[in-house]
């Protein structure tokens, strides 16, 4: 009997574990095409510098759930906040978030993705795994996407680059600046609007927003 009870708690676990490493292939796909969209955008080189960055922004607003991502950015002072100003702060994220991935990813010529595999978070929220080689890479890079889904529609909410989460990061020196002005959402909108105007995106494993 406790040979029995040993192999079903032994079962037991290995299906618990199982259950918490789900493969999504589903969200494997959908990263493969729009990251090999979104490089094929960047690496066009028909178009001029202007072009390319209107398209590859428009590409951000179809991929990515940029209102959730800047009430994540904001953190604890999205709560309570002037919804006004909320909104205003999600239109400039809107512009500096596709600065910065198009800063990213923009680095990469030729390059091609594999996507890896993957991990279920929870029910609609994985992450992707993935690898950028070839072209002018010396070594391949590691990219992860944090992909959230709902009512069957797929959004990216994050994306690791270099070890970075881009909008953790982002969070962290939005968060500090708001707090070294009393909390006022404004402060941060002035300093992206800054940003943008002077194509200040940041660097690999450098910060994208100083205060």
């Amino acid at each position: 009997m406790r040979f029995i009870k040993t192999i079903l708690l032994g079962l037991c676990a290995f299906g618990l574990s199982a259950s918490l490493a789900i493969a999504a292939p589903d969200d494997e796909a959908f990263v493969q095409q729009k990251a090999n969209e979104a490089l094929a955008v960047l690496s066009d080189a028909t178009l001029d510098q202007t072009t390319k960055s209107q398209r590859f922004s428009r590409f951000v607003d179809e991929v990515t759930d940029v209102r959730r991502v800047a009430r994540f950015v904001l953190g604890k002072y999205a709560r309570g906040a002037d919804p006004q100003k909320v909104t205003r702060f999600t239109e400039v994220f809107r512009q500096y978030a596709s600065g910065v991935y198009e800063s990213q990813l923009g680095k990469f010529g030729g390059e091609t993705l594999s996507v890896t595999g993957s991990q279920d978070r929870k029910p609609g929220d994985s992450v992707v795994t993935s690898v950028i080689s070839g072209g002018q890479l010396d070594d391949p890079i590691d990219v992860k996407w944090r992909i959230r889904s709902k009512n069957g529609v797929k959004k990216v909410l994050d994306v690791q680059v270099f070890g970075i989460w881009l909008a953790l990061q982002q969070r962290n020196e939005i968060t500090a600046v708001i707090a070294n002005h009393n909390g006022d959402i404004e402060a941060a909108i002035t300093i992206l609007n800054n940003k943008i105007a002077n194509q200040e995106f940041g660097d690999p494993g450098g910060n994208a927003t100083s205060q």
